[in-house]
């Protein structure tokens, strides 16, 4: 059995037709989920993208959720594992933090391809001005315009037609791969596309329909304050993503009629996962993440083997990133390392009991101890724990399936209970000490030997560092006519 794995950054599972979104069109995801198990509670568990993937990679929460840092050379991996058990495994990749910076996640495969020209990747390195598509620039954070959104619009400026744009040439190297491997007896391929990730410019025409006629600012990147922008200005951010989603649909659409033009379907399982959402003009956010609430913190999940096992059934037990390599190794049957933290979820696709989790926990790394927060949730409630038990936040996702209503205070028994939960979870998934002692008793207490930050986070934060160095240059005057 081969495995395709296609993880699209930043999409979220209310933004398809297969998860009941009535308006963004999405018909590959639609024809996709009928033939594949839908999971309806996958939940991220370390946030953002580098943790999410070291998660899925290992097997693995984080301590107790894996900072932003690149993966360990000498770590177990679900590549290398089925690499070693004879599968060739390849990587095509465009999302930029997996080549850049030195975090390694080409290391475990075989072999790998990085399609340039996404978000940060210094790909377009000339100096000439970019012209910005807003003019609001007080709206969107300095470090943002001087960094991301300066690079991105480099990148794309020689983009010319589609078949230009980052997402489908990446697209055609996985269509390209496939035709050169067809007759591989064994092989993974793990596709990992940043579309729908901000900024978000697809081809006009996916954005036509969903707001025709714009032509107002564009805002590509965070907006801290959406009272900066208008109504117009907030509904063509959404209809940008929408149409993105849509772009990032017939892609997928194109790689699954390429299984079946080269008689792959029937041995290929076939994956299709996100890592996280964003706000969009949700929780009074734009274009920003905080692994709080499902608008983030909720994921694309389908799972298609070739025997079609739970094709079109829909399942409501929590999953979790690290419940990925155990769930995949037990597929190929390879066993699963006591290293690896996570579950294998594989009886629910046979039609058996599993419950793999009563809990799902999510939260970012620890950057600052005391400013820190865990989300946990059950199947009725969240619980945004916090160090400080006044701090803490809870919302009846039944009765508030919005999230919108903070009712700690009317339910404190569910408070401490779920937040006994989080405690227990840190002193089972290996967290440092002075975690544990900071959501037990709101004080980390003596700081020897805690480490905040490994060493190999210092090469990214240089890599990004010296993205400054790339700042907007303005456009020269114009002479006076």
């Amino acid at each position: 059995m081969n495995f395709i794995i296609i993880m699209n950054d930043t999409l979220r599972p209310d933004y398809l037709s297969a998860y009941g979104n009535t308006w963004v069109r999405t018909p590959h995801a639609a024809a996709f989920a009928k033939t594949a198990a839908v999971f309806d509670k996958a939940y991220v568990g370390s946030f953002p993208t580098i943790p999410n993937r070291t998660d899925l990679f290992t097997g693995r929460f984080g301590e107790p959720f894996h900072p932003w840092l690149p993966l360990a050379f000498d770590e177990i991996t679900l590549p290398d594992l089925l690499r070693q058990n004879g599968y060739v495994t390849q990587l095509i990749c465009d999302t930029p933090h997996l080549i850049n910076g030195g975090h390694n996640f080409d290391f475990p495969f075989n072999a790998w391809d990085f399609i340039r020209g996404q978000e940060i990747d210094r790909y377009g390195m000339d100096s000439a001005p970019v012209t910005l598509p807003f003019k609001n620039t007080s709206a969107v954070p300095p470090q943002h315009l001087n960094r991301s959104v300066a690079q991105y619009l480099r990148n794309i400026r020689g983009q010319r037609g589609e078949e230009d744009c980052v997402t489908h040439r990446t697209c055609q190297t996985v269509l390209n791969w496939l035709a050169r491997n067809a007759r591989r007896e064994r092989f993974f391929l793990w596709v990992d596309a940043f579309d729908p990730h901000e900024p978000n410019l697809p081809p006009q025409r996916y954005v036509d329909p969903y707001d025709p006629g714009y032509t107002g600012d564009k805002f590509l990147m965070h907006v801290p304050d959406p009272d900066k922008l208008t109504e117009a200005e907030i509904r063509n951010v959404v209809a940008r993503y929408a149409a993105t989603v849509t772009f990032v649909d017939r892609c997928f659409g194109r790689i699954l009629q390429a299984l079946d033009d080269l008689g792959l379907a029937h041995n290929t399982c076939v994956i299709w996962l996100s890592d996280h959402g964003t706000y969009l003009n949700e929780h009074g956010l734009i274009l920003t993440k905080t692994c709080v609430f499902d608008e983030v913190c909720r994921t694309v999940l389908m799972i298609r083997t070739p025997k079609r096992e739970a094709a079109g059934h829909r399942f409501d037990e929590f999953v979790q990133p690290a419940d990925f390599a155990p769930t995949l190794l037990d597929m190929a049957g390879i066993p699963v390392p006591e290293r690896m933290q996570g579950k294998s979820f594989l009886p629910l696709l046979h039609g058996k009991p599993c419950q793999v989790r009563d809990v799902a926990i999510s939260a970012p790394g620890i950057a600052n101890l005391k400013a820190h927060y865990i989300a946990a949730r059950d199947g009725r409630w969240l619980l945004v724990d916090k160090p400080q038990a006044a701090a803490r936040e809870l919302y009846d996702t039944q009765a508030d399936p919005a999230q919108k209503l903070n009712v700690a205070k009317d339910h404190p028994r569910e408070v401490e209970r779920l937040h006994q939960a989080v405690v227990q979870f840190l002193k089972t998934h290996d967290a440092q000490p002075q975690v544990v002692r900071l959501y037990e008793s709101g004080d980390p207490g003596d700081m020897t030997g805690y480490v905040a930050r490994r060493p190999g986070c210092e090469r990214y934060r240089f890599y990004v560092q010296h993205l400054l160095n790339s700042q907007l240059v303005p456009e020269p005057p114009q002479p006076p006519r």
